[in-house]
């Protein structure tokens, strides 16, 4: 079985079993779990590589200066009512002295409405001094203290996961779980249940304040952003999500068995290019899947194209599993590292502790390796002649570069999929082939097919402007 094969299979499973009308202690729960199952039943069903955990940098600590920020200029408790709510990304990158989101801060620059951005912390644990003056701290903990609430918590039964959940899907895949994954998924469970109240609480309380006509958030997967479309829906207020990752029919989050009316799924979805329409089995109607563009690769793929040197630069890119460092360790040998430079670019979550977790993957030494929130993904991109990965975003941004693209096949390959049949990049199944392709360097990319929308930034202003003019007029 192929992973699109399974994919098909997942969302038949999910149909079949009603998956989405289970109820635990009254709460809709198979949206919160559904993608770490599906990719847990990947890995054990040997389709998909164990991803590492995130890291973090748990000596990081604020500065005087940032308290005070946080207690007065981003103070959440000191927002007032604006047309625009942005979501930011935890996952932030270091722009001189300032932090900013790739897929917001263009956004919050560029529009005209009034509005605020709720700035998560970062993936490195603290909230990050930014340029923009529309910043207030996503900050649950000091809500919940400020407001002193205490929500009692609930008790999930161990038999009601078994017959709600784990037997249906034992029975399905004809699989068995081991008893310490049951117990991670009952107390996963159990703790969704609980902190849910608790996210109800605050996103009512910011949309009090804030009393947004639409809502702009990156990764609704995300149990907070969930819950806030939940919170969105009752409230009538409709919400956005920016595109930030590939989409296929393997990338489940975006997968489902039919057109449906999901509460906690995003009313709209501002796409890279008109290509992802038929790339997912989005569950809101196409026309609410609007190609605008990406605006930070737009800006940086002129800001950081590069004339090439004399050495071809090899760019891999990891996703967080293991089998890519194989690829690196031989072609690192088996190229000539006076003709070639290699360069590993890492995953975020990989930064802080990569020595210990892939170091021991990585016998040779003439990789460098890449891994900071001092630079962008982009700068690597603007300096590559070949750009490998696997399922990568990466792999579509690089089409906005002077690269050659790789898609190792293996895995969650099928996510990319219209790279390489559209002939913007080639597929490989084996370290010897790649390195022939890459000596040989007779492979002609495709230059021709528009996978980014361009002017996104006057695209994004332009849609977001109809959908709160297109509301109001619904509710009048």
């Amino acid at each position: 079985m192929n992973p699109n094969e399974f994919a098909d299979l997942f969302l038949e499973f999910e149909h079949r079993n009603r998956m989405f009308s289970i109820k635990v202690n009254n709460v809709h729960i198979w949206h919160f779990i559904r993608f770490n199952i599906y990719f847990d039943l990947l890995r054990k069903l040997g389709m998909a590589d164990a991803l590492l955990s995130v890291s973090q940098n748990m000596n990081s600590k604020a500065t005087w200066k940032d308290v005070v920020i946080e207690k007065t200029i981003c103070n959440q408790f000191f927002a007032t009512k604006r047309e625009v709510l942005i979501i930011s990304n935890g996952r932030k990158y270091k722009d001189g002295k300032y932090y900013k989101c790739i897929y917001t801060s263009l956004v919050d620059k560029f529009l005209n409405n009034t509005h605020y951005v709720l700035d998560p912390k970062s993936v490195e644990n603290r909230f990050e001094r930014q340029k923009s003056h529309n910043i207030i701290y996503f900050d649950v903990e000091s809500y919940k203290k400020w407001k002193k609430i205490k929500i009692a918590n609930e008790i999930v039964a161990k038999s009601e996961i078994n017959t709600l959940i784990i037997e249906k899907i034992e029975k399905y895949f004809n699989i068995c779980f081991e008893l310490e994954y049951k117990k991670r998924l009952l107390n996963t469970i159990t703790g969704i249940i609980n902190q849910r109240k608790y996210m109800i609480s605050y996103y009512n309380y910011i949309l009090n304040k804030i009393q947004p006509k639409i809502i702009l958030l990156v990764c609704y997967y995300s149990f907070d952003n969930m819950v806030l479309c939940e919170v969105a829906k009752k409230r009538n207020i409709p919400v956005v999500e920016l595109q930030h990752g590939a989409l296929g029919y393997t990338a489940i989050q975006y997968n489902f068995y039919k057109k449906m009316n999901l509460n906690w799924f995003p009313d709209y979805f501002f796409s890279f290019g008109s290509f992802v329409k038929n790339k997912a089995r989005f569950p809101i109607a196409d026309n609410r899947v609007i190609p605008v563009g990406f605006p930070e690769l737009e800006q940086n793929s002129v800001l950081y194209k590069t004339n090439k040197g004399t050495k071809k630069i090899i760019l891999f890119i990891s996703e967080g599993d293991n089998k890519i460092f194989k690829y690196v360790n031989l072609v690192a040998q088996k190229l000539n590292p006076q003709k070639y430079h290699i360069i590993l670019q890492l995953h975020p979550k990989e930064y802080y502790d990569w020595k210990k977790n892939i170091g021991k993957y990585l016998s040779v030494s003439n990789v460098e390796v890449r891994g900071s929130f001092e630079h962008i993904i982009h700068e690597s991109l603007g300096m590559a002649d070949w750009v490998i990965g696997n399922y990568s975003t990466v792999l579509y941004e690089a089409q906005m570069f002077d690269a050659k693209v790789v898609v190792l096949k293996y895995g969650l390959y099928t996510i990319v999929e219209e790279l390489y049949q559209l002939g913007c990049a080639l597929l490989v199944d084996s370290p010897e082939q790649l390195v022939s392709e890459i000596e040989k360097d007779t492979f002609c990319p495709n230059r021709e097919a528009s996978i980014f929308q361009r002017n996104s930034l006057n695209n994004i202003q332009i849609n977001i402007n109809k959908i709160i003019k297109n509301h109001l007029g619904e509710e009048n």
